[in-house]
């Protein structure tokens, strides 16, 4: 009997070994190469190129600020947030009750990313006319956004609370059907200059936000501005003037205006912070969850957009590769817990990565327009003679049948503007 006792806890014991060695194994097992690379990537210090415009639009919908009051309200809410209570921190700006807010009713928004904006300002120019009364210096300030570098936040993720405070964005396509408009009451000048500016403001976000919905608001405001400004320029004279913010406007997107490395950077930021344990006893996280290699295995799906091979891709506008989740299992033996965070499944990232390229695209479409446009015949043959600088090594325009659309197909599609990006070639019958 003894015997048999002896056996069944040298048993235990050594199967609590094994356990155990297979548990430090797994621990401190190297870490791929790929994650380390990934890490590497995202931790790297990145230069910031002039001035951060986070408070611009942090602030944007409010009248009655200068520089430095939007400075000031930005560090009274930062700090707001900073000493705020744990799950329950404040997310809106204090500017709120304190400043004029311009009212942003529904009319505004002419159409999803632009799509028919023009026409629906035609048929309504009274109605838009009172729902932009008083959002000159609105407009302003969404033109204004062009002059900044990049916009990073400075609310930092907690453990408690990992979505940190937005701006309302809302505000930036305000200004689109106030440029239609302008256009419908004659003064197209003013309405083509106004499109370009905030293209401009739309590829300065597009590059250097720090979160993806910073970035995607940047590609939705040059795609919508863009599609305005080729139908307006359609019922102009082939020849007419551009205003000189449209040369710069129209000039293709570099690499790095289309690179979303600081959007993921920021995002991977806050996944992070979601991952550290906020509440309970951090020692008994510990057996079942590794922060570090947590993070280490979400690396990659992040990373991608920071690694020279984006640039490249990029430049070829080439379908953006994403990094499939991990599949190493026995990593998962010490860290079960970090393992299903990294693998939950989220947003479709080649969504992400396809809407800059887009918005690319929707400017070369329009400085495809406006070259043939100017041409003695519009045809399939004369898109051959297309200038490189208007066409992509993977997407090259056409007509479509009926001649009247100069289109591409689209790297994400969305359900609002079709399979295609598409400008005008013929003014439509009014």
């Amino acid at each position: 009997m003894r015997n048999g006792l002896k056996w069944v806890g040298i048993s235990i014991l050594s199967l609590v070994l094994a356990v155990a060695g297979l548990w430090a194994a797994s621990r401190f097992w190297p870490l791929p190469a790929e994650q380390r690379e990934a890490m590497r990537l995202l931790q790297a210090p990145l230069p910031r190129p002039g001035e951060n415009g986070f408070s611009a639009l942090w602030t944007l919908r409010y009248d009655g600020l200068d520089a430095r009051g939007r400075e000031a309200l930005m560090a009274q809410d930062v700090e707001r947030w900073r000493n705020g209570t744990p799950g329950q921190r404040p997310v809106a700006s204090s500017a709120e009750g304190r400043f004029p807010a311009v009212p942003l009713p529904a009319l505004a928004r002419c159409g999803r990313r632009g799509v028919g904006c023009l026409a629906a300002v035609r048929a309504d120019p009274e109605g838009f006319a009172a729902t932009h009364a008083g959002h000159d210096a609105l407009h302003q300030r969404v033109a204004a956004l062009a002059g900044y570098g990049h916009f990073v936040s400075p609310f930092e993720p907690f453990g408690t609370d990992p979505i940190v405070p937005l701006p309302v964005f809302q505000p930036v396509l305000d200004p689109l059907s106030a440029h239609a408009l302008a256009h419908v009451r004659g003064h197209s000048g003013t309405a083509l200059a106004g499109a370009c500016a905030d293209i401009l403001s739309g590829r300065a976000m597009t590059g250097q936000g720090d979160t993806l919905i910073t970035s995607m608001i940047g590609a939705a405001m040059v795609e919508s501005n863009a599609r305005l400004l080729a139908d307006m320029l359609v019922e102009l004279p082939a020849d007419a003037a551009l205003p000189a913010v449209c040369a710069a406007a129209l000039a293709p997107m570099t690499a790095g205006q289309q690179s979303l490395c600081t959007a993921m950077r920021g995002e991977f930021a806050l996944a992070g912070a979601g991952v550290r344990p906020s509440t309970g006893n951090p020692d008994g996280h510990r057996l079942l969850l590794d922060v570090p290699r947590t993070l280490a295995r979400m690396a990659p799906r992040y990373a991608w957009a920071c690694a020279a091979s984006a640039e490249l891709v990029a430049a070829r506008d080439a379908p953006t590769p994403i990094p499939a989740p991990a599949q190493d299992r026995f990593a998962c033996i010490a860290n079960p817990l970090g393992c299903a965070v990294a693998n939950i499944g989220g947003p479709d990232m080649r969504q992400y990565a396809g809407r800059p390229q887009d918005a690319a695209a929707m400017l070369r479409l329009v400085a495809a327009q406006r070259w043939l446009r100017q041409q003695p015949t519009t045809s399939s043959e004369t898109l051959k003679r297309l200038p490189e600088a208007l066409r992509s090594p993977t997407r090259t325009p056409v007509l479509s049948d009926d001649g009247q659309w100069l289109q591409v197909e689209r790297r994400v599609v969305m359900d609002e503007a079709g399979p295609t990006l598409q400008v005008p070639m013929r003014a439509p019958a009014r």
